[in-house]
């Protein structure tokens, strides 16, 4: 007679576990490297207004004093 297998219920409760337990750290390792990568663009965004906003104030300035040197001749 052919025996009937067993199921070690244990066992496959150990790996249901081990898996829930892996993906709940590589989705935790994506949710890092999500918040990392968009801060340095957020970063890298305000450096850029930044340089604009100065370069805007410069040429406001530089247009500012030539209508004033204009004006006084």
């Amino acid at each position: 007679m052919l025996k009937s297998p067993t199921i070690n219920y244990k066992y496959l409760f150990k790996m249901k576990r081990n898996i829930l337990l892996y993906l709940l750290l590589f989705s935790l390792l994506v949710n890092v490297f999500q918040y990392v990568n968009s801060k340095s663009i957020i970063d890298k965004y305000e450096k850029d207004i930044n340089k604009f906003k100065t370069k805007i104030e410069n040429l406001e300035t530089k247009e500012t004093t030539d209508l004033n040197l204009k004006n006084s001749k």
